[in-house]
């Protein structure tokens, strides 16, 4: 059930990144119907959406796997989801504000790497283990 708030919260968050998109795209100023042009701000709404989808489906997957398996506390589940959910917040507003310079982006992504490698380390940790004290699954 934990990551089903995580799924559902990233959920809104794409879309609201993707209606923001739509928006920009078919705009007075753009009105691009594919690719972005030359337009900087389809550019980055587009990456913000974009960012958020290539780096939440290996958050989800890992954390429903961890949340299954049950080897790692509750806590912890609900503090990477969080970490993530404010990161990729953080990171869409951030690489939207001009120039797409702002501390927000810088850390938003730092915040997003970090569960991501707390996340693989523990499955990896939890599998090899299971691997290794079951005969490689055999």
């Amino acid at each position: 059930m934990i990551t089903l708030f995580y799924a559902g919260s990233l959920s809104v968050l794409a879309l609201f990144l993707g209606i923001k998109t739509g928006q920009k795209r078919f705009s007075k100023d753009a009105n691009i119907t594919i690719g972005v042009g030359d337009n900087f701000e389809l550019l980055q709404i587009t990456r913000a959406h974009g960012n958020l989808i290539e780096n939440a489906v290996f958050f989800l997957i890992l954390s429903a796997l961890l949340e299954i398996v049950g080897e790692i506390p509750v806590l912890a589940l609900y503090i990477l989801g969080d970490v993530f959910l404010l990161s990729r917040i953080a990171h869409a507003y951030g690489i939207t504000r001009p120039g797409a310079e702002s501390v927000f982006r810088m850390l938003g992504a730092t915040g997003t790497f970090l569960v991501l490698v707390t996340q693989s380390i523990w499955a990896l940790k939890i599998s090899i283990s299971w691997l290794l004290s079951n005969n490689w699954g055999f």
